[in-house]
């Protein structure tokens, strides 16, 4: 039986000099930035032969050198392409592995004019999530931690109360026109990113309206109406349980 084989869109442009690839199989959103001295990959896709794939066609594209890449956080579809680009500057939180420009909070890569902003702003969906802020074309590339493709996904190592602060940190940088890049799914604006934040408040909300109440695991999804589908509550649910543990 044949497996299938990772492919990725060509880059498309989202802004001056700003472009998106869709890398699969897990439909990963590739930035690609470039100012008048040099272009940097935003993630890598999910292999070293993704990454190759995807630094050729970036080299193709972007009409400067290629000069540095950096990741939004450390799962495999965001980091697996790392191997690509040994010989460049690669930038992501200290907690990414195998990056050679480890940050803890903030760090900017000049493009030659055009300054890429990086900033961490607490563990959300990962320790490692980080951004990619494009001030003068106004983009924000988020990584995971907004989402238009499918619900924000939640794992053992999310933190949700840093969630809602690093969405209110991104949502402070926005005004109409920004363009924001989830890590899946179609680009959007300021609007649908208040959206999501107000479904991960509601989703804490419930959450310690059930601890109060000391309403037990297997009674939650039924307590109360969720903002997010069954089964992205079904995952959560037993995170959420033990962090509260965790807390007491």
């Amino acid at each position: 039986m044949s497996s299938e084989i990772p492919a990725e869109s060509a880059f498309q442009a989202v802004a001056d000099r700003v472009w998106r690839a869709v890398a699969e199989p897990e439909t990963v959103n590739i930035g690609l930035v470039a100012g008048d001295d040099g272009a940097l990959l935003i993630d890598t896709g999910s292999s070293p032969e993704q990454g190759v794939r995807l630094r050729t066609m970036a080299e193709s594209v972007a009409g400067v050198p290629l000069v540095a890449v950096f990741v939004t956080h450390d799962h495999y579809d965001h980091v697996g392409g790392l191997p690509a680009f040994a010989d460049l500057p690669s930038y992501g939180h200290e907690d990414v592995p195998g990056v050679s420009e480890p940050f803890a909070l903030v760090r900017v890569v000049d493009l030659g004019s055009r300054r890429v902003e990086l900033a961490h702003f607490g563990a959300a969906h990962t320790s490692s999530d980080a951004v990619a802020i494009l001030p003068d074309a106004d983009v924000v590339f988020t990584g995971d931690l907004l989402e238009s493709l499918q619900p924000p996904q939640f794992g053992a190592d999310s933190s949700l109360n840093g969630w809602l602060i690093a969405l209110d940190s991104i949502l402070s940088l926005l005004n109409q026109q920004t363009i924001l890049l989830p890590g899946h799914g179609e680009p959007f604006e300021r609007d649908y990113a208040f959206d999501q934040r107000m479904r991960l408040a509601a989703l804490l909300g419930n959450l310690e309206y059930l601890r109060q109440r000391h309403i037990p695991i297997e009674d939650a999804p039924e307590a109360v109406e969720w903002p997010f589908d069954k089964a992205t509550i079904a995952a959560l649910l037993p995170l959420a349980y033990a962090q509260q543990k965790q807390r007491r």
